[in-house]
């Protein structure tokens, strides 16, 4: 009976992945920025991962570096990846800090593509491209946490 709970709460997450990147199209505008961020994840049901990137603000000839660090529920393995793409509903480059949250589900072996949509609460979005290189089977909810370096 437990495996069926299991199941059905894998099969509920995989939807909702499938899901949340249609919602987050569907408020998409014109993009305010663009960011590439390198990050290792390690992975063994609860896994973290650290990393840094920069941004580059359409609106500003100031590009800045900052960290991430995060951590995620789901998934065994270590990798590294190399994510690039657009920010959408960025005005003021201090609401780009803070924390986004991502449902993924993924394999990569050696190396792999993906994508992913990322959102904090102040309504700061993230379209990502990645391009990873390792083992690991990822399956949950991602937490990552952006801080501008000083």
């Amino acid at each position: 009976m437990k495996i069926t709970t299991c199941l059905k709460s894998l099969l509920t997450l995989i939807l909702l992945a499938g899901l949340i990147p249609a919602a987050f199209a569907a408020d998409e505008a014109k993009p305010s920025a663009t960011v590439i961020i390198d990050e290792t994840q390690v992975m063994l049901i609860v896994g973290g991962s650290s990393g840094k990137g920069t941004l580059v603000p359409h609106f500003s000839s100031e590009t800045r570096s900052f960290t991430v660090g995060g951590i995620k529920l789901g998934g065994i393995g270590i990798h590294k990846t190399h994510l690039s793409g657009d920010v959408y509903h960025l005005s003021n480059v201090q609401d780009f800090e803070g924390t986004y949250f991502s449902a993924e589900a993924g394999l990569t072996v050696g190396k792999g593509a993906g994508g992913l949509w990322l959102k904090n609460d102040k309504g700061v979005t993230m379209h990502l491209t990645s391009k990873a290189e390792g083992i690991a089977l990822a399956l949950g909810v991602e937490g990552l946490t952006v801080k501008f370096k000083n």
